[in-house]
């Protein structure tokens, strides 16, 4: 599918190789095909706006969570690199084990910078296009201005891209000849920073506000996109990894001597703190709002929480409309979701014992006590209880309407054919085929009308969330933690996801949570663990966070990842089993630099620390 007024078709001439610096910085491919110059292409009208259309090309798809063939930079191998999910292609692709710089398969480096680099050409030759006649196809002076104004803050997304993945990158504000090509050392946090966040504020100028109502253009960036773009700029400006916490970063320099991370300055916190809500304000101005169902007078929350992610709505800030769902028919997402129990189902998109574990129950209590909250009386690992007429396992009994909406355990009935989903041993989705490693399967954005036989559907479109409100709710609350704890607002907003969800205020369930730094913390990332998860953020998060190393359960990547014990038959099965272990080294809070580009730099270009 495509980005309706956005992405068309894609310009051959515009795409170039990119297999090495000189391939995705040459200027030539473009003059080639009978078009001399960048004249020839920016005085026509279609040419331009195919050439804006394929800035756009490399926006994140977070449907795009398993891809048989090739290794995406752009689509969502996140939650499986993170510690949501288990993906047998992942796992092939050897990034549960050692990589290195020579064998980078989800490199963002060289995809960003192509666009960066079709962004500037656009940004230095494209121009208002006014051909004489009635009925002439033209290009204004203020549809150029808001053109460009969206290239603008592509530019600078493009590079927040490159920030949370790489750290500090050189920054190219300009189409490069060939001769100009090595010449790229790496600018410092703070100088990339300031670049992209002085390039929001500027497009933000001619950017449009947010038009819910308008179809055809719901995956166009607004005005809202570019605040919550630099709410997120500063909140990673702010963390630990990019502000003073990576001892190891603090030591790089380049070759003249520049140091390329900051000291820990707690200011940046107040800087996020504004950015933050700076959107809010936007938000609440009529321009977005947390998307509720509500029935009899009250919030729904299982159709809440299920509905927020089937059609575009006033919660989401940014969303692709391209997207990599694949319905019945394909081996991507819906099948691999669905259970080997139903039609074409080949479900192997497995979820981790860990994530299971951190939904709360429906008294929004936790299921073992944790540092800010006590353990819910509710929850039991202790025999069989009825579910919808099936008896399953009390882990799944009485949980939080996020948990169900997730995550398909053994017991659960399935849409349309209303039949009991078994992976214990002898089941009808067990190991002895296509089967999810953890006993588990990813429900979430998963549609209910989808099945391959009659009466349901074979496919059925659902934007990819980019960013939605939820998740700056929870970063403002973050930010204002660290600055002001005993702030109301840092539980006001961290309650309102909550309430989507069903679930009681934190300072009902615990009053010491109030005005408490390290409980509030704890609690805010927790909430965004279970609201966010599997939407390709939380990898990013806990290693800005820098809690990547530690053990699974506690944020981290660095041991043993659990399911349920798959040779087991039903009255064994509820057993917490080892799925696989894995190593998470410093040097992995930042993504290594492909060797090939260090090369190409004659020594200008540094390489990532440990790499």
């Amino acid at each position: 599918m495509k980005l309706k007024n956005i992405k068309v078709f894609a310009l051959g001439l515009a795409i170039c190789s990119l297999f090495s610096c000189s391939d995705y910085l040459n200027v030539s491919d473009e003059a080639a095909g009978g078009l001399s110059d960048f004249n020839d292409i920016f005085t026509n009208v279609d040419y331009t706006k195919r050439w804006y259309g394929e800035v756009f090309n490399n926006i994140t798809n977070s449907s795009y969570m398993w891809f048989p063939s090739g290794t995406p930079s752009m689509g969502n191998p996140w939650a499986s690199m993170g510690d949501e999910c288990y993906n047998n292609f992942v796992n092939n692709a050897g990034f549960y084990s050692e990589w290195n710089s020579t064998n980078t398969k989800f490199s963002r480096w060289g995809t960003l910078y192509q666009s960066i680099r079709q962004a500037n050409i656009f940004l230095e030759n494209a121009k208002p296009i006014i051909e004489p006649g009635v009925d002439a196809i033209q290009i204004t002076e203020d549809e150029m201005k808001w053109y460009k104004a969206n290239i603008r803050f592509m530019r600078a997304w493009y590079y927040l891209t490159l920030l949370e993945t790489y750290g500090p990158v050189p920054i190219i504000d300009r189409s490069l000849n060939l001769e100009d090509q090595l010449n790229m050392p790496r600018n410092s946090v703070d100088e990339l920073v300031n670049f992209i966040d002085s390039e929001l504020l500027e497009a933000m100028k001619d950017m449009h506000d947010v038009d819910h109502a308008n179809q055809d253009y719901r995956a166009v960036p607004t005005k809202g996109t570019a605040l919550a773009a630099r709410a997120k700029l500063w909140m990673y400006a702010a963390s630990p990894l990019f502000n003073g916490g990576y001892q190891e970063a603090l030591e790089l320099k380049n070759i003249d001597g520049k140091s390329l991370f900051p000291q820990k300055d707690p200011t940046k916190w107040e800087k996020a703190v504004q950015a933050c809500k700076d959107l809010i304000d936007y938000a609440e101005a009529g321009h977005y709002e947390l998307y509720k169902v509500i029935k009899n007078g009250k919030i729904d929350p299982d159709a809440s929480v299920y509905e927020v992610f089937q059609v575009y709505n006033s919660e989401y800030i940014w969303a692709s409309g391209t997207v990599s769902w694949g319905g019945m028919n394909n081996d991507l997402f819906d099948k691999e979701v669905t259970p080997r129990s139903e039609p074409s189902g080949t479900g192997q998109l497995a979820v981790y014992q860990e994530l299971v574990d951190d939904f709360y129950m429906k008294d929004g209590l936790p299921i073992k006590q944790t540092s800010f909250l006590p353990k819910s009386p509710l929850y039991s690992e202790e025999g069989f209880d009825a579910l919808n007429g099936v008896q399953v396992s009390k882990m799944y009994i009485n949980r939080e309407p996020r948990f169900y909406n997730t995550v398909t355990f053994s017991g659960k009935k399935w849409q349309i054919s209303n039949r009991e989903v078994q992976f214990y041993k002898g089941g009808n989705a067990d190991n002895s085929s296509y089967y999810p490693r953890t006993g588990y399967l990813l429900y979430k954005r998963m549609n209910k009308t989808i099945y391959k036989n009659s009466p349901g559907v074979v496919s059925v479109f659902r934007p990819a969330v980019i960013y939605r409100l939820a998740e700056f709710y929870l970063l403002y609350a973050e930010a204002l933690n660290e600055v002001d704890p005993n702030n109301s607002d840092i539980l006001k907003y961290t309650n309102l996801v909550r309430e989507r969800a069903g679930l009681e205020k934190l300072e009902v369930l615990n009053p010491a949570i109030k005005g408490n730094q390290d409980m509030q913390r704890e609690a805010i990332r927790r909430e965004s663990r279970v609201e966010l998860c599997t939407e390709g953020q939380r990898y990013f998060d806990i290693r800005r966070w820098m809690i990547a190393d530690r053990k699974p359960g506690e944020g981290g990547l660095n041991g043993t990842f659990t399911g349920m014990n798959l040779d087991g038959d039903k009255e064994h099965f509820n057993i917490r089993t080892r799925v696989i272990d894995r190593t998470f080294k410093r040097k992995q809070f930042l993504h290594p630099i492909p060797y090939s580009e260090i090369q190409n730099s004659h020594g200008l270009l540094i390489q990532n620390p440990g790499w």
